[in-house]
């Protein structure tokens, strides 16, 4: 028996904060624990390097995107690093093996691929696409970037989601792919119960042109959410490689709350179109606020992991998140509750129980336990 967790894969248009720390050290224990039983494990993080807000942010700071890309990586991995992250390997997707993988899983799932007109609101901040419903609900306006949507008009290549509504549908029903918690597995089925539409998996390169090409097609790339999603097997040496053989399908995914969709509707779709099983669990964990409030910068009230792993280092920083940040719900950071579980939990608690066993072996077992 092997043992496979990864998380997703952060996408590189801002610094890492206290969610991507927490879904790290999430993956971290699942791994850790599985290494401590024997098994063999393979963890897998990374980073979500290409499409348009990655090269509308270079070009805002006049370099080109591979080069911002590469330092804001350089700071996930770093992350990772300083956590004690015990991952096996940092996928990027500017790879140039995930980028050939990228394009030899585009060619397996070819009959389920269609070039096809594409009309519909789109959102660069987020790089995806919205109903009519929600851009009316929003007066226009994206709320998570204030600025417009936009109205694009193209032709794209699409992917046959809508085939695998079923199959998807009866392998959450069933459990055979777990999605925890309840709640989430609840929201996802109302999804996929409402019908799964097409999707669009290409982007014309006169429009973006950051992205990995389409085998044939020297006028599209490879829409970002759909290659990124790949990222889970090319990791492994999908198809011929043997961390594939060894570990495939992942004993579970860990993901934040507002990916569910493409993790537990569009990523099934292409493993079913591949012929290939499906994650045994995908574990959706939510937010962290602070003080009771979304990080935001208008409020400056932005927390990040560095200071706090400066400050009182990296084990209490993982003992807090593990210990005082809900698993299926969002939770709340605060310095003062920091602090507190530093010194009565860590402090008074467990160092004064630490102390007294020490006195102890030494006093009536001569210092050694052996």
């Amino acid at each position: 028996m092997n043992f496979y967790v990864t998380t997703s894969i952060p996408y590189v248009n801002g610094d890492p904060h206290l969610g991507h720390a927490m879904e790290f050290i999430m993956a971290d224990v699942l791994a850790r624990s599985a290494r401590s039983q024997g098994i063999p494990t393979f963890f897998s993080t990374g980073t979500d390097e290409h499409g348009g807000k990655i090269a509308e942010k270079a070009e805002a700071l006049g370099i080109q995107p591979k080069v911002f890309a590469d330092q804001i990586s350089k700071k996930f991995n770093d992350l990772a690093i300083k956590l004690n992250i015990s991952n096996d390997k940092f996928i990027r997707t500017t790879d140039p093996d995930h980028e050939k993988r990228a394009q030899e899983i585009w060619l397996a799932l070819k009959d389920d691929i269609y070039l096809g007109k594409y009309s519909g609101w789109y959102c660069t901040g987020d790089e995806a696409f919205f109903t009519e419903a929600v851009v009316k609900a929003n007066n226009g306006i994206c709320p998570a970037h204030d600025r417009p949507y936009e109205k694009i008009e193209e032709e794209n290549y699409f992917f046959k989601l809508s085939k695998y509504n079923q199959q998807i549908l009866e392998s959450i029903q069933s459990d055979k792919f777990k999605i925890t918690p309840q709640t989430r597995k609840n929201e996802i089925l109302q999804v996929i119960k409402d019908g799964l539409e097409d999707i669009s998996i290409s982007r014309p390169k006169d429009k973006i042109s950051w992205g990995i090409n389409v085998p044939g097609d020297d006028n599209q790339v490879m829409y970002v959410w759909f290659e990124a999603l790949l990222n889970y097997i090319t990791v492994l040496g999908y198809p011929d490689g043997d961390n594939y053989q060894k570990f495939w399908p992942a004993n579970y995914q860990v993901i934040g709350k507002d990916i569910l969709r493409f993790h537990a509707a569009i990523w099934p779709g292409i493993l079913f179109s591949l012929k290939l099983p499906l994650p045994e669990n995908l574990y959706v964990h939510g937010f962290i606020n602070v003080d009771n409030q979304k990080m935001s910068k208008s409020l400056n009230n932005s927390v990040e992991p560095d200071e706090i792993i400066d400050k009182y280092g990296v084990d209490t920083f993982r003992y807090y998140l593990l210990r005082h940040i809900p698993s299926y719900s969002d939770g709340d950071f605060t310095w003062k509750k920091l602090h507190d579980a530093y010194q009565n939990e860590l402090g008074n608690e467990l160092g004064n129980a630490v102390q007294r066993t020490a006195v102890m072996i030494n006093n009536y077992f001569d210092g050694s336990l052996n």
